[in-house]
């Protein structure tokens, strides 16, 4: 919180209020207003009469869930907190010490204040807004640190992808230089000399692109940095960014090592023939009729039937131990899936010529295209590969997350089937006019009154450990089936039971003991009571999700009779509100409070949560495909560079083609569909291969929790196809135009 206006309060007398609430109660710094804690006891709370000192902003949101935080001294809070609720007469939800440092102050700085008011505190925790972050950050994410390793493992991603297109490049320069190899090797030079000149190239490049990537990384940090420090933000973000060891000799190392280890095949490549065999590009044999293949495909069955048996664990032990599910999960899934990488060259070949033979009535262009992707399996499948790994990932991550929000939509209309609940602790309840005003607030679908009074309850879990409890209890009325967002839950709502407040010790099926509150009721006195006119007794049905039961109008008015309450306590104390658009419900909320403006409510409900759930999703996907989206655009350069080694090699065949009638733009169109076919299939593979592990992720997860909603977003999907293609098309541009630019002559004239 942020002091905007006046300052924070001094003395135990002084209050400084949010900036919304001074405008709805139409007060000003040095005016007095009293305070009072909520009670849910028949007696009204004591007030307190504080002063305005200031005016406080939220800048971060941290209270956006509610109309915001009053700031009291330390002993200024314990005067008005409600003596009843605590021994010692004041209760505290947290301990928190709000400073109004510099925004520019140093971390030195910050830390010789806490160091001061640790002195004054005692034993009390205090720390630093960057401490209590880290806390939060493992209270979230674990000591394991996940999110730094899932950021780590998307890095290893895009090296591994960047591998096969290093791979993929140094075949063609290989190609490229053939003819010279083949030279070197008449005059002398043996095959260890070949591949050694190919790996010290590797080497050189390898660390000449790594210095720059490191170069290039810092510099667009620093950029963001500079870009942000401009906003005038209210969080301390550092100006410079922080350069440690680890971060240049972490990639300069394995960023040399992935060139150096991806450009071997091509170095063998470079010394497999004879220096006359050297003298014309080779063309690849079939990996299915090797020796090789046989082993490759054995071993990818054994990872692929590994991982499925995996799974299977996984969802064994599921319901009993979901950490040690999704660890196995996770194994399973990248060993199915490395299995998967290593057969590609079996199989993707086989999925081009499946596909590819279904345009051969688009021409001779389209034809001769599709028979050229399957010349060279294993530079077809390696150039595949790096694009279905990333379009795997980006589908699954798509995929899984409109799937985890729209099971935890329907999770959420079951167990917070409210959109928005108004409390309203006044004597009387919420006025015609204040209902009639709530109706008319933009965005508001339906509503619904219902009345309230306070009584006991205790269950049998409760009176076993010893303890009673006392809450509101809610009169079901008619416009109650309209606002729910889940009806069903109103099924298990009849005379004979009431739906659960969250609070209620007591599950679906068992019997909830309603009474009269009393200061001498003790768990052995009520428990001698059941069964008596004293105790009423219904079977708990499902859970509402609010802080008090619901019954029916006969129930409740039972309730009432029989157990002697207090008729003038039944108030329309409570709202339920059904939004149009989930949305908006933060700005609908703003409304309602403005409405309503002095009037003690307390505004709650599934809304909040659920935007909460779907803000950290959305993020969560947006951080992780920016991600993936570079091992995408990793994968697309060598979809470039594969149609480049394909001219090449066919450097005689298009001159030969072009001599025998074929035109510059039937050849470029071949080109261009060849590559959109080698694009295409790998998104295909890769949206297929994101849809299972998707789909076998989420039942993992989310299936313990309610019935898994599986949902695609088929814009998503639209759009790494066109993506896919699009970029596909792009690539062949410059190879087309080099390959229609040579003229039959000079290509013919080659050897």
């Amino acid at each position: 919180m942020l002091v905007s206006e006046g300052s924070a309060p001094l003395s135990d007398s002084e209050v400084a209020i949010p900036v919304k609430l001074a405008e709805r109660m139409e007060v000003k710094i040095g005016d007095e207003i009293s305070v009072s804690p909520t009670s849910f006891t028949t007696e009204s709370p004591k007030q307190h009469s504080f002063t305005i000192s200031g005016l406080v902003t939220d800048p971060r949101e941290a209270f956006s869930n509610t109309a915001g935080v009053a700031v009291f001294t330390l002993d200024g809070m314990a005067a008005y907190a409600d003596p009843a609720a605590s021994s010692t007469g004041a209760v505290f939800e947290s301990e928190t010490v709000i400073l109004g440092l510099n925004a520019k102050a140093t971390n030195a700085e910050k830390d010789s204040v806490r160091d001061s008011i640790s002195s004054l505190v005692g034993e009390r925790p205090v720390q630093t807004t960057a401490q209590a972050a880290e806390t939060q950050l493992q209270q979230i994410s674990g000591e394991a640190r996940i999110l730094t390793y899932m950021v780590l493992a998307f890095a290893a991603l895009a090296l591994i992808v960047a591998s096969l297109v290093i791979s993929n490049t140094f075949q063609v320069l290989v190609a490229q230089r053939a003819h010279t190899l083949a030279l070197l090797r008449c005059v002398g030079a043996d095959k260890k000399q070949i591949k050694r000149s190919v790996l010290t190239e590797a080497l050189i490049l390898g660390v000449a692109s790594s210095v720059a990537g490191i170069l290039s990384g810092v510099l667009l940090v620093q950029t963001i940095l500079w870009v942000v420090a401009g906003l005038n933000l209210t969080q301390s973000i550092p100006t410079a960014v922080s350069i440690t060891p680890a971060a240049i000799w972490v990639p300069l190392v394995a960023g040399t090592v992935v060139t150096v280890l991806a450009s071997l095949v091509p170095a063998r490549i470079a010394t497999r023939v004879s220096p006359l065999a050297a003298l014309r590009p080779q063309e690849g044999d079939s990996e299915v009729r090797s020796r090789a293949g046989k082993v490759r495909l054995t071993i990818a069955l054994l990872m692929v039937l590994s991982g499925a048996a995996l799974f299977v664990y996984a969802f064994s032990v599921r319901d009993s131990d979901l950490n040690i599910a999704l660890a196995v999960g996770i194994l399973g899934g990248a060993l199915s899936f490395v299995g998967l990488i290593v057969s590609s060259v079996l199989w993707v070949p086989a999925v081009v010529s499946a596909v590819g033979s279904g345009f051969k009535r688009f021409g001779a262009a389209a034809q001769l295209a599709a028979s050229n992707t399957i010349r060279n399996p294993r530079r077809t499948a390696s150039t595949s590969t790096a694009l279905f790994i990333g379009v795997t990932l980006v589908s699954m991550l798509s995929i899984g997350a409109s799937s985890a929000r729209s099971t935890m939509n329907n999770e959420l209309n079951a167990q917070f089937p409210i959109d928005i609940v108004v409390q309203n602790f006044d004597s009387k309840g919420f006025t015609p006019e204040a209902v009639n005003a709530i109706n008319q607030v933009e965005g508001v679908e339906e509503s619904a009154t219902l009345d309230t009074v306070d009584a006991g309850f205790a269950s049998d879990q409760m009176l076993e450990y010893g303890y009673l409890q006392s809450g509101r209890m809610y009169r079901a009325s008619q416009e109650l089936t309209n606002v729910v967002r889940d009806p069903s839950i109103l099924e298990s709502l009849t005379d004979d039971s009431f739906l659960r407040a969250y609070w209620s010790d007591v599950e679906k099926g068992q019997s909830g003991y309603f009474y009269a509150p009393s200061d001498e009721d003790t768990p052995e006195s009520l428990s001698d009571k059941i069964g008596t006119d004293s105790v009423i007794t219904l079977t708990a049905g499902d859970s509402a999700g609010l802080d008090g039961a619901i019954l029916t109008s006969a129930t409740f008015d039972r309730i009432v009779d029989s157990l002697g309450l207090d008729k003038s306590t039944v108030t329309p104390g409570m709202m339920f509100i059904k939004v149009t658009d989930i949305k908006d419900a933060k700005s609908i909320i703003d409304e309602i409070r403005d409405v309503l403006g002095e009037d003690n409510v307390q505004i709650s409900g599934a809304a909040a949560e659920r935007i909460s759930f779907e803000q950290i999703i959305d993020v969560m996907l947006l951080v992780l495909v920016g991600l993936l989206g570079v091992a995408v655009l990793i994968a697309l350069i060598g979809v470039a560079n594969t149609l480049s080694l394909s001219i090449i090699e066919r450097r005689r065949e298009n001159a030969t083609l072009r001599a025998v009638g074929m035109s510059k733009r039937q050849l470029r169109s071949s080109l261009a569909f060849e590559v959109m076919l080698i694009a295409g299939i790998g998104a295909l593979v890769g949206v297929l291969l994101g849809a299972i592990y998707a789909y076998l992720g989420t039942q993992i997860l989310l299936g313990g929790f309610g019935t898994l909603v599986f949902t695609v977003r088929w814009l998503d999907i639209a759009l790494i196809f066109v993506v896919a293609l699009g970029a596909g098309l792009l690539a062949s541009i410059l190879p087309g135009r080099s390959a229609a630019r040579t003229s039959p002559v000079e290509a013919l004239a080659v050897d």
